[in-house]
């Protein structure tokens, strides 16, 4: 088409309109950050997140019933001596002492006293509390505990399931209740050990 005066106008009336439309549907659908108001963010408080609330503690497993005899029973039905052998004596035993002292306990009455296991050890190990009543109280190493035993306690006692092999001073598990799990020691080791004497109260 060629470009007289007549069909410039027309022409020109047409791109005038295009980019007329252009431009409204562009301020409809995408406007520029020219026109947003401003002030809205001048004025907006500065964000603030909501305080903390720490999860709930989880409930503990550990169910003791303090005898008032010396003795504490279990939710298994396993009685416990309150003292320990540290706290009741002031010092470590190393396993075979543990095991004579256990022998010798007349505690609430009961002369039927035994080393107890791992897995029992396991039953009184409560993980939701923490409590500064070992030997020495090292704030560092709180003991897993109920403080319905005594204070003055051992930081592991050792299991009676003492291993038959043809080592001299081999070998027999501990329950550590500062952390929570067992070691295997020499039975001849003491330091911070002791035992904590259990029967069968069913």
């Amino acid at each position: 088409m060629r470009l007289n005066k007549k069909n410039y106008c027309r022409f020109f009336r047409f791109q005038s309109s295009l980019l007329g439309f252009t431009v409204i549907f562009g301020l409809l659908f995408f406007p520029p950050a020219i026109f947003a108001d401003v002030s809205n963010y001048i004025q907006r408080k500065p964000y603030e997140a909501p305080q903390y609330v720490p999860p709930p503690l989880p409930k503990s497993k550990v169910k003791l019933t303090d005898n008032k005899d010396g003795t504490i029973t279990d939710q298994l039905g396993l009685m416990w001596t309150v003292k320990d052998s540290y706290a009741d004596l002031g010092q470590c035993l190393d396993w075979y002492q543990s095991y004579e002292y256990v022998k010798g306990l007349k505690t609430g009455g009961h002369s039927d006293w035994r080393m107890p296991n791992s897995w029992e050890m396991y039953g009184i190990y409560d993980d939701t509390i923490e409590n500064v009543m070992a030997w020495d109280h090292d704030p560092e190493n709180p003991l897993h505990l109920s403080t319905l035993f005594a204070d003055g306690a051992a930081y592991w006692y050792w299991s009676v399931d003492k291993e038959d092999t043809d080592l001299t001073d081999c070998c027999a598990p501990s329950f550590y209740f500062a952390k929570g799990f067992t070691n295997v020691r020499r039975l001849s080791m003491c330091s911070n050990g002791g035992v904590r004497a259990v029967r069968n109260a069913r």
